[in-house]
């Protein structure tokens, strides 16, 4: 019987999505990096994928071809020339061409012949988490597993890359030559290594720069590190519970087995309908030396076998620049509490000029025992150089992160008081919209102007801390009025209720208190001096 052979050869086929001239365009990955300093940046569309194919295949290739940087001099030699060393390139992606074919003999990212014992396979939307795939259905999709979407080569090398970053803890599918298997399932499947992390990404003027400033200096890189097209065993539905090798190991990890199934579509053309997903080899703990893409926190207790610090994630619904602190814990011995990635930890010590840093988080919020994906989490901020070391800049951008988080705090306090002063209970901490929550959107672009600012003129701290203190007083006033507004006239006379914090004693709460004790507390905050605070209420 002919089988029908399909290529799809990453190395020629346009399929990374990139901005080019402020336009968005796909290129194959040979292009991508010959013309790293043409190009502005990869698309952050789809920011699951924009991290997979930067972690999975554009950074561990140039890395793998070009060497890893040993030193600060080295690093800094590499800014100066700006492009990639093409005399490096251009051999490395010839000698391994054949191991970038996404349908070969020995298919890209894949387990050629993956196979479940009972030859099962699964609709295409198993790659991509906002599709029907089993019993999650999502509200509003035309599409279930009776009709999955087709993929092209492109689309399908990119979800595939994803589900090696993202994946989620179900069960999956066993492989026919996995020992471990039972039942015909896998269980116990954590999910793919990026998804316990906070990921923050350096991004610079151009892809070149960005490539460069998420490549951590290796001082002794281990003999034995490669990434996964230069094993030279074919990988099985076997898997197993190991340690990173190293960084080119770590970046390209194969959490999952996966087999793309081609076909032809009624125009001729080769797309993936239906796909065989099973276990992947399991992180035996995220190594904090090697790991370039996460902040850290410090676990004060650690229970026996835990490490003692863990990757920061982002929170659901909150801006980036909220989770600043732990980002800028760069200097030694200064937030204990926390560590910053390695990559803005290395910027701290290379020389990159006046470079505009721009800094991209990506997270995954998971539910139901992280089966599910509940909530992509993505920002882009601007952050100034000169905060990443013991500066002035770094103090000012800290106090106005905890400053913006107090003001948050202080407006929730004025609606549960004026709660209790209509004859009410505080609302739950999670449930509804409250003036201080409502607070942090208006401070958002506030924050945002003060980084770029920063950034450019970082020399002007002074004037960027007074403009800071005047428009946080002014919009946290602004903030309160819808609230102060609506209360009943019973929130007038009050009423009195046990004080917590002195016992056998009553504390009074009215309308008029707490608009009080609210001015106070934003006054204290900002440290506004009272005749300053008159003069921004009189002009607001």
């Amino acid at each position: 019987m002919l089988v029908e052979r399909h290529s799809f050869n990453l190395l020629d086929q346009e399929w990374v999505p990139v901005v080019e001239g402020g336009h968005p365009r796909c290129l194959s990955l040979m292009d991508v990096l010959v013309r790293a300093h043409e190009i502005d940046g990869l698309s952050t569309s789809n920011p699951l994928e924009t991290v997979a194919v930067l972690r999975q295949v554009l950074l561990p290739v140039y890395l793998d071809a070009c060497g890893i940087p040993n030193s600060e001099a080295e690093w800094e030699h590499r800014w100066e020339v700006g492009q990639v060393d093409l005399s490096r390139l251009k051999p490395y992606l010839d000698e391994h061409r054949v191991r970038f074919d996404l349908f070969g003999d020995r298919p890209f990212g894949q387990a050629a012949g993956l196979r479940t014992a009972k030859d099962e396979d699964k609709p295409s939307s198993l790659l991509v988490a906002a599709t029907a795939t089993g019993n999650n259905v999502p509200l509003f999709t035309s599409r279930n597993e009776a009709n999955p979407p087709s993929m092209t080569p492109a689309e399908a090398a990119r979800a595939m890359l994803a589900v090696q970053c993202w994946d989620t803890a179900a069960i999956k599918s066993g492989a026919a030559d996995d020992p471990q298997v039972k039942g015909g399932k896998t269980t116990g499947n954590p999910t793919g290594p990026c998804g316990g992390l906070g990921i923050v990404v350096p991004i610079g003027r151009n892809l070149f720069e960005t490539l460069l400033l998420n490549s951590p200096i290796v001082r002794q890189p281990p003999r034995e590190d490669r990434p996964q097209w230069r094993r030279e065993l074919a990988m099985t539905g076997a898997w197993e519970t190991r340690s990173a090798l190293g960084l080119l190991d770590l970046l390209t990890w194969q959490s999952r087995r996966i087999r793309l199934i081609p076909e032809r579509d009624a125009g001729g053309g080769t797309v993936v309908r239906r796909v065989v997903l099973t276990a992947g080899d399991r992180l035996q703990l995220i190594p904090r030396d090697v790991e370039p893409h996460t902040a850290w926190r410090r676990v004060d207790k650690p229970r026996a076998g835990q490490a003692s610090h863990m990757p920061m994630r982002h929170s659901p619904g909150r801006d980036a620049w909220r989770g600043l602190t732990p980002m800028l814990a760069t200097v030694p011995g200064t937030e204990p509490a926390y560590s910053s990635s390695i990559l803005l930890t290395q910027l701290g010590d290379v020389e990159v000029g006046d470079l505009p840093l721009q800094v991209l988080t990506v997270g995954v919020a998971y539910g139901n025992q992280s089966a599910v994906v509940e909530d992509i989490l993505a920002d882009m901020i601007p952050l100034p150089l000169a905060a990443l070391g013991a500066s002035e800049v770094r103090h000012l951008v800290e106090a106005v992160v905890e400053q913006a988080e107090e003001l948050r705090r202080a407006g929730n306090r004025l609606d549960d008081d004026l709660r209790r002063a209509a004859g009410g209970d505080p609302v739950p901490w999670d449930k509804g919209l409250r003036p201080g929550d409502a607070l942090m959107h208006e401070l958002n672009r506030v924050v945002r102007r003060l980084l770029a600012g920063l950034q450019r003129e970082p020399e002007r701290r002074e004037e960027a801390e007074d403009a800071w203190r005047r428009s946080a007083y002014v919009l946290a006033l602004k903030a309160a009025e819808p609230a102060l507004a609506a209360v009943p006239p019973t929130a007038f006379l009050g009423r009195e209720e046990d004080d917590k914090q002195a016992r056998k004693q009553k504390k009074a709460y009215r309308a008029s208190l707490a608009e009080a004790w609210y001015e106070g507390a934003v006054r204290k905050i900002l440290g506004v001096e009272p005749a300053h605070a008159s003069e921004w209420k009189a002009q607001r």
